[in-house]
Parts: C-alpha cells; structure tokens; sequence
C-alpha cells in the first residue's frame, strides 16, 4: 500500500495508485526525448527570429542561412512535432489502460481532469511565458475528445487518422480556392477599370480590390514593421506580452478550431493505432523496423521536396503562387509528408536503439523523455529569457546558424539536469505536480534506497 498525502486537505490518502509498478516501456521515453528534442529546431526560429526576416532568406535563396533553413524544413518542421503528437495519443491509451480504482475515479474520469491540468499549463506557457507556438493548450483540448477511441482497432483507428488527414487536406484547399476565386474577382475589377479608365468602381468591386491586394501586402517584406517588430520583442515584460497577445490569440482560437485541430487528432489518432500493432513499444521485428524506417524517410522525403517549390513560391510571388497552381501542394500534402517521415525518424531511432549503437547517448535521450513535460516547458523559459527583451534580448540579433549553437547549449543543459534529476527522483518536477493535481494527492517523489521500478504511465506523449 502507497500512503500519499492529500493537496486539497492535507490529510493522508491510503490505497491510492496512480502509478502501477511496473517498468517503464523505455522505447516509448526514448521517442519523447529524440521528438522534444527535434522539435527545438523548428521552435528555435520563432524564438529568435521575425517570420518576416526567416522568409527574406527565401527571398534571397543563396548562401548558407538559406540553405540551413531549407534541410531544416525539408527534414524536421512538422515531423518532430508530429511525433510528439502520435506519442501524446499512444499516452491516453496506456494512461486508460490501467487500474486506478484506488483513486476513487474511473479512468476516463482522471484522464479529462490530467487534460484540464495540461489546459491549464498550456494557458501558462502561452500567457505567461508568452511562447506564441504552445502546444499543450490544444493536446489538452484533442485529448478530452479522444478517449472514446481507445476501444476501436488499430485498424479503424488508422481510418480515423487517414480521414482526419483528409479534412485538414480540405480545409487548406477550400481556403486556397477561396484565394483564387478572391485573385479572379480582382482580375475582373482591373479589366474593367482599364476598359473603362473614367468610370467609376461599386463599393463591391471597390472591395474585391482592396481584399486582393491586401492579401498581397501581408505577403510582402515590410521592413519597418520587421524593425517594429524586433524593438517590440527587445522590450519590457508588459511590451512583449502586448506584441504576442494578438499571435497568441490567433493560435489558439482561429487557427485551432479551423486547421490545427484535424492535424493533432489526425496524429493522436494514429499514434493510437501504431501503439496496438506494438509500434512503439518495440515489438515489430528488426526487418520491420528497417523497412518502416527507409519507406517512411524515402516517401516522406520526396513529398516534402515535392512540395518546396511551392511552399517557397507562396512566399516570393503570392500572386503567381495562386494564379499557377490548382492545388496548394505544401499544405495539402501536409498531413501524410509529416505521419510517412515522422513513423521513418521514429523507426530508425527504435532500430538504432535496438541494435544498442551509442547506448550511453539513448539513455541519456531516454531521461528527457521520461521528463518530456518539465522539458517542453523549461524550453519556453531559456529561450524566452534568452532572445525576449526581459531577458539578455537577443531577439533578432542572431544569424540563423547562431540559432543553433543555443539549441545545443538548450541540449546540453536539458540532457545533464534530466539525468541528475532522475537519479534521485522517480518524476521530473512538473511531471510529479501534474500527477498530484490530476490525482488530488501528492505523489511519492524520492527514490527510495532501493528504488522500484518506475512507472509505465505516460508522463506526456
């Protein structure tokens, strides 16, 4: 019996068991570690740089900046993330999968209240830290939807991703037909003015011109607004908060309830499906995993080079991006590049892992995974404190490259406290918090002389 004390009273708590023991499935932590790690390469540029001053090196495609930039995106921008997404829904099913009757709740039960906390962390690392990109607000929102599909097969599950997928797909091409269909309607207002040059545009047309050549000019490099926005982000804590509540705004609602949400729930989804066939738990055989790993780099790969042409020409020439293609390749291929390169990079990693080449480097990635929660969030405080003006200000102070010498001081930093830590301790901090909040007692948190095997339940997938 596990005696814990109650945060709400203050009182002692017997019987209560949130945490089976029994072993970690280590696999599982080695694939958060390798994804919260991945996914500092893509943030590091939001942290650091304007999105105006990363699309100028498209603009300007020579030199080393661009070409970083490009094996940046081509390689990692989504996959990593994706991963971090299939692993949060292989996390519902293991956190269901297990009793927890001496909690007094039923799992699903637990499991919306461990969602809620995670809302409520997300608010913090959005509001608080003011990181603009959190993920944690919408993976506590997908993950309140999705318990129910625990009881499906990892068959139907795999069509619940596809077809989500599939929405996202068609979201992005209805907004882009809307695009063209807003490009044609300003084509017809130029015709007619230059039939008819004395002649005078309706409030209609005077709109449908307008609403064009505005969305040409937020595709346009504005170099004033770029300085505005660095001295902004090289300010005080309330000048930063007020310069990223309009982006934060933007991600957490519109861009949320209209795109982002079929993109997690498509890669919970299938996260879920990967986890019944033993994906993640290492079980596929060693030719298994081979062949998962060059078939899902090799097309992941090609789709994303397919697709470079025209993520970069939405960026140079908005015009003829719309007026040249029926389709908006980048964004509609989207959702199978990442799930195709992300199950690629994951198998690798598990067939690296299983062959035990450089096993002192996957335990150590194993640690940030198994603390992937504190992780995700001591990013948002080095580099906010870093690059914001609260901080050492170094907001668009830095090259491109530079950017990544801090991603691997951040790793350095995150890789040697996360095994220190874990030495002495069964949860990472902000793991053992969320645990007792979500469970309305503290957690045992020291290891004891000699330690038990840890636990199964995932931390944050």
């Amino acid at each position: 019996m596990e005696t814990l004390v109650s945060p709400a009273t203050g009182g002692y708590v017997a019987d209560v068991r949130p945490v089976a023991q029994t072993e970690r499935i280590q696999s599982l932590d080695v694939l958060r570690g390798v994804a919260l790690l991945g996914i500092l390469l893509m943030n590091i540029q939001g942290f650091g740089l304007t999105e105006a001053s990363l699309q100028q090196l498209v603009r300007n495609p020579h030199g080393g900046n661009y070409w970083l930039m490009t094996l940046v995106h081509v390689l990692f921008e989504n996959k990593m993330r994706a991963l971090f997404s299939m692993l949060f829904g292989a996390g519902i099913l293991l956190f269901l999968a297990k009793s927890r009757t001496g909690s007094g709740m039923a799992a699903p039960e637990l499991l919306i209240r461990r969602q809620l906390w995670l809302i409520v962390f997300g608010l913090i690392n959005a509001w608080g830290l003011l990181w603009h990109y959190d993920i944690l607000f919408h993976y506590g929102i997908v993950g309140i939807f999705l318990f129910p599909f625990n009881r499906l097969s990892p068959r139907a599950l795999l069509l619940c991703a596809v077809f989500t997928g599939l929405i996202y797909s068609g979201k992005v091409y209805w907004k882009f037909t809307e695009q063209k269909q807003a490009y044609a309607k300003f084509q017809q207002v130029t015709a007619l003015e230059k039939k008819n040059k004395k002649g005078k545009l309706t409030d209609e047309q005077k709109d449908d011109k307008s609403a064009w050549e505005g969305m040409v000019k937020e595709s346009q490099y504005d170099r004033k607004k770029d300085k505005a926005d660095v001295l902004a982000m090289r300010s005080d804590y309330a000048s930063v908060w007020n310069h990223q509540a309009p982006k934060i705004k933007r991600m957490e609602a519109p861009f949320f309830y209209q795109i982002g949400l079929w993109d997690i729930t498509s890669m919970m989804l299938l996260g879920m499906a990967l986890f019944k066939w033993g994906f993640f738990s290492n079980q596929l055989s060693t030719k298994d995993y081979a062949l998962l790993a060059t078939g899902g780099l090799l097309i992941g790969q090609v789709m994303a080079w397919f697709s470079l042409p025209t993520y970069e020409m939405a960026v140079v020439d908005f015009t003829r991006y719309v007026s040249r293609n029926s389709l908006p390749v980048s964004d509609f291929l989207m959702p199978f590049e990442r799930a195709f390169s992300a199950i690629g990079w994951a198998s690798l990693v598990l067939l690296l892992y299983r062959l035990g080449i450089a096993s002192w480097l996957w335990k150590a990635v194993r640690s940030v995974g198994q603390m992937a929660f504190t992780n995700y969030l001591m990013q948002s405080v080095l580099c906010t404190l870093f690059f914001y003006g609260y901080g050492l200000g170094y907001y668009g102070d830095l090259k491109l490259y530079q950017l990544y010498f801090v991603v691997a001081e951040v790793w350095l930093i995150q890789t040697v406290f996360s095994t220190v830590w874990l030495t002495y301790f069964r949860f990472g901090p902000l793991e053992w918090l969320w645990r007792s909040l979500t469970y309305g007692a503290w957690q045992a948190m020291r290891l004891r002389s000699n330690p038990q095997p840890t636990a199964t339940a995932a931390i944050l997938a």
